[in-house]
């Protein structure tokens, strides 16, 4: 019979793929051993190995945890019985949310994802698609007269425009990740209005 689960293993869990997260993003995963998160932990590489059996496996967790994070949150906001703009505005305000919250593991994700296995990363970038067809849904039932090329490129743009805010945003700013996230909002709808197909 296995060993139970201490009460406290997801909060402990948690806290690995935090911390990890953290020194992924500042060092990088391949500047980073084991034995670093475990000191930056405050605890034993014994301990880590207790909740991850590699690296990799910890790198996986986090990033797939990050962006099913995105996709639930994506899926909550467009079943939401409003207008698309109003839709895109609250989907665009949520994920300057996490980005800011989850700033390491966002940066883990656009820099780190190379690392895995091509399996894990199939299956990360499985759900990255699903949250870009959200993006492009929604863009469709703005302009619905556009083609798709045309509004996957719209659709793509729009996220490219929070997507990289990592490498700039200070959360402790005057502009504030709301504040940013209609400002996107409001030039995408002042640019979209104009935009026609590409052929």
């Amino acid at each position: 019979m296995g060993r139970p689960r201490a009460d406290d293993y997801g909060e402990k869990q948690q806290l690995i793929l935090d911390q990890a997260a953290v020194l992924f993003a500042d060092k990088g995963f391949a500047g980073t051993s084991m034995a670093t998160i475990a000191q930056f932990c405050h605890t034993s590489k014994a301990l880590i190995y207790h909740y991850y059996t590699s690296k990799e496996a910890l790198l996986f967790d986090m990033l797939q945890s990050h962006v099913q994070l995105l996709l639930k949150t994506a899926n909550e906001v467009l079943q939401k019985d409003t207008e698309p703009e109003i839709r895109l505005r609250a989907l665009l305000r949520s994920f300057m949310e996490i980005y800011v919250s989850s700033h390491a593991k966002h940066v883990v994700l656009l820099n780190d994802l190379h690392w895995l296995p091509s399996d894990q990363q199939s299956l990360i970038r499985d759900t990255e698609r699903g949250v870009i067809k959200i993006f492009r849904d929604l863009v469709a039932e703005i302009r619905p007269d556009l083609n798709e090329p045309t509004r996957t490129g719209l659709a793509m743009s729009l996220l490219g425009s929070i997507n990289w805010t990592y490498i700039w945003f200070d959360k402790n700013g005057t502009l504030s990740p709301q504040h940013f996230a209609d400002l996107a909002a409001s030039l995408f709808f002042s640019g979209a209005k104009s935009i026609t197909d590409f052929r």
